[in-house]
């Protein structure tokens, strides 16, 4: 009994503290203030999608975010989403038909239908619901209902699966007994895409999406006049055991909605084509061709400033590539010149070079004969030397004699005549003492060798 008691226990606490995320009812969550609910989704632009840094956008998207914040404004509750991304519009279409949870929501771009509201309820319409028919340029815009069934016969439709485009596809084929396939496709932008590589094929559109996709060149398919369909309008999808529609239409008639929705749409609508297509008549053909020729017009515009703004950037690229290209040539032309000087500049080096080669060699020859012409003169000073030396001691003995005698002499009795012979002996000799001994100190000064050649 304790084992049990115990175990209730812990699954009450396990409940109340860690809400489950299989979807909480709005009794629920108002009462406990929190709760989490579960958002089925699949990749249809502008509804729901991903964008390239892969986070979720779209205008249901954004919708149910502002029902998260009015929740919270309004009755201080914290919301948790959790997102389940599914593959096709129907895997979406059957989770709301088909699960018996409240917390659950359909973000799929339902159309609203009578058929519909039979199987699921909807929060109330945030945009109107208008599907016009294209198709690919081999087909022809028909100028009558009954041009385009012969037109369709043999061509390929291609649709979303579980769509009520699906069901007036198969409707007009069975109506109007015209032979045509049917071939499922993704959501509105994936049938673009497939149309536009596709031949003889045609399929609906939502006219947001189409006009969307025109304004901003996406597509180039032709809008046939005929089959266009209006429904109630665009709106998010609850199983039929959901309590969710109270909240939800509370804050589809608040003044929090209001303003939500117009910043929302104008994220991802033109606000100009929104209002043409709330009030658009499918019988008011005239206002649509009107519209698509007003868009039309408006690419055009976009175009001629586009190649304008090519050309421009041509031309200045066609300037740059100029300048640029002078810029190259004054650069060759300097570089040349450059490297025609380097040139002369290197033959003056080496010219330079072997003249100084040779001057050196001259220098280094001077040098060498200055050498041999200093040796040859040190020789034959030395030997004028030995001879002027030699000479000078010899006649310096024979002159010292001949001054002896002469001093003798004069000492005798000399008569007048004699004493004059004598007197000029006397002074011959002592003139020739003094060249000696002139000779004697010119040989003992030292004689300075001749300077050298400086190289």
């Amino acid at each position: 009994m304790r084992v049990i008691l115990l175990f209730v226990f812990i699954l009450l606490s396990s409940t109340c503290l860690f809400p489950q995320t299989n979807g909480s009812s709005w009794k629920e969550v108002k009462t406990r203030k929190q709760g989490s609910v579960k958002l089925y989704w699949f990749q249809n632009s502008p509804y729901g999608y991903t964008d390239e840094a892969k986070r979720l956008r779209g205008m249901e998207v954004e919708i149910m975010e502002g029902f998260k914040r009015n929740l919270q404004k309004k009755y201080q509750i914290e919301l948790t989403y959790k997102w389940i991304q599914e593959g096709t519009f129907n895997e979406v279409l059957n989770r709301v038909q088909n699960d018996s949870q409240t917390g659950v929501f359909g973000l799929a771009g339902f159309s609203i239908t009578e058929e519909r509201r039979k199987l699921m309820k909807f929060s109330p319409s945030y945009m109107a619901d208008i599907a016009v028919l294209v198709s690919t340029n081999d087909i022809p815009i028909a100028r009558s209902k009954q041009e385009l069934l012969k037109y369709m016969e043999g061509a390929t439709a291609l649709t979303a699966k579980g769509t009520v485009l699906e069901k007036e596809l198969n409707e007009i084929r069975e109506t109007n007994q015209v032979n045509f396939t049917i071939e499922h496709t993704g959501a509105s932008m994936e049938l673009i895409h497939m149309l536009a590589m596709s031949k003889k094929s045609f399929g609906y559109l939502s006219l947001p999406v189409y006009l969307l996709s025109l304004d901003k060149g996406f597509t180039k398919l032709n809008r046939q006049n005929y089959f266009t369909m209006r429904y109630e309008g665009r709106g998010i999808g609850l199983p039929m055991s959901s309590d969710w529609d109270e909240p939800l239409n509370e804050y589809f008639d608040s003044e929090d909605f209001i303003t939500d929705s117009e910043s929302i749409i104008a994220s991802y609508v033109n606000m100009d084509l929104y209002r043409f297509i709330e009030t658009f008549n499918p019988q008011n053909e005239v206002g649509l061709l009107n519209k698509e020729k007003d868009i039309q017009q408006v690419q055009l515009r976009l175009q001629q400033l586009e190649l304008r703004d090519k050309t421009q950037k041509q031309l200045y690229l066609i300037i740059t590539i100029t300048l640029v290209s002078i810029l190259l040539i004054i650069i060759v032309v300097l570089f040349r010149r450059q490297a025609s000087s380097h040139r002369l500049l290197k033959e003056q080096k080496a010219e330079i070079e072997a003249q100084s080669d040779q001057i050196i060699a001259i220098n280094s020859n001077l040098e060498a004969t200055i050498q041999e012409r200093t040796r040859e003169l040190a020789n034959k000073n030395k030997a004028l030397e030995e001879y002027a030396f030699i000479t000078a001691h010899k006649l310096r003995a024979p002159l010292a004699n001949i001054l002896g005698l002469v001093s003798m002499i004069d000492k005798t009795k000399l008569r007048e005549e004699e004493k004059e012979v004598v007197s000029n002996l006397k002074d011959s000799a002592q003139k020739l003492d003094e060249i000696i001994h002139s000779v004697m100190n010119a040989i003992d000064q030292p004689i300075d060798p001749p300077p050298q050649s400086q190289k």
